[in-house]
C-alpha cells in the first residue's frame, strides 16, 4: 500500500504547466481545519512558508493531485512538526499553484517554516538530491526531526524526483 501511494504521489507530477498563480501572503494566516476543493474536503495540516522561494502554501493530508492542486500534500502517517521522524511533503513544479517550482533553488542553511495549531516551527536546508522516481527511501523515518520536500525533476519530467531534506532547529 505504501509503494501504491508513492506511486500515486509521484504520478502527479504529470500535469504540464496549464496556470500560474500568485502565492499566497506571507504572514501566517489563521488555519481551519478543512478547506473544499473539487466538491471534496481536504484536511488541512498547516502551512509552509519558504522565504527563498516566496512561497507560502497550505500543507494538506495526503500526496495525490488533489491535494497538490490547491497546495502541498504531506505524507498520510508524517510525524508532527518537531519532534523524531520525518514529516514527508510533496508539491507540482509545472502545474497548478507550482509551490515547488524553483525548488532546485534552496540552497544548504535556507529557513523553511511550518507552521501548525498556532506554532512555529523553523527547519534549515541540509542537503538536496535528485533522485530517481522509485526511490521511497525518501519517506523512511528518520531518528531526528527531518522536513523533506521532494517534486518531479526535471521541471516537467517525471523521471527524477528533486528533494530537499532540512533539519529542526529550536
Amino acid at each position: 500500500m505504501r509503494c501504491r501511494t508513492l506511486i500515486v504521489a509521484f504520478a502527479a507530477c504529470l500535469i504540464p504547466a496549464v496556470a500560474t498563480s500568485t502565492p499566497i501572503a506571507h504572514a501566517a494566516p489563521a488555519i481551519t481545519d478543512h478547506l473544499v476543493s473539487s466538491s471534496r474536503a481536504q484536511k488541512q495540516m498547516g502551512l509552509l512558508h519558504i522565504p527563498r522561494l516566496r512561497v507560502t502554501t497550505l500543507i494538506f493530508n495526503g500526496v495525490t493531485n488533489a491535494q497538490f492542486d490547491i497546495g502541498v500534500g504531506q505524507w498520510p502517517g508524517s510525524p508532527k512538526p518537531g519532534v523524531n521522524g520525518n514529516i514527508v511533503i510533496g508539491g507540482h513544479r509545472t502545474s497548478a499553484k507550482r509551490p515547488f517550482a524553483d525548488i532546485d533553488k534552496l540552497k544548504n542553511g535556507d529557513e523553511m517554516f511550518l507552521y501548525r495549531n498556532g506554532k512555529k516551527y523553523r527547519y534549515v536546508v541540509s542537503k538536496s538530491m535528485i533522485v530517481k522516481r522509485t526511490a521511497v527511501w525518501i519517506i523512511n523515518p528518520t531518528s531526528t526531526p527531518t522536513l523533506t520536500l521532494f517534486s518531479c525533476h526535471p521541471k516537467g519530467k517525471t523521471s527524477h524526483r528533486y528533494v530537499i531534506r532540512a533539519k529542526f532547529v529550536s
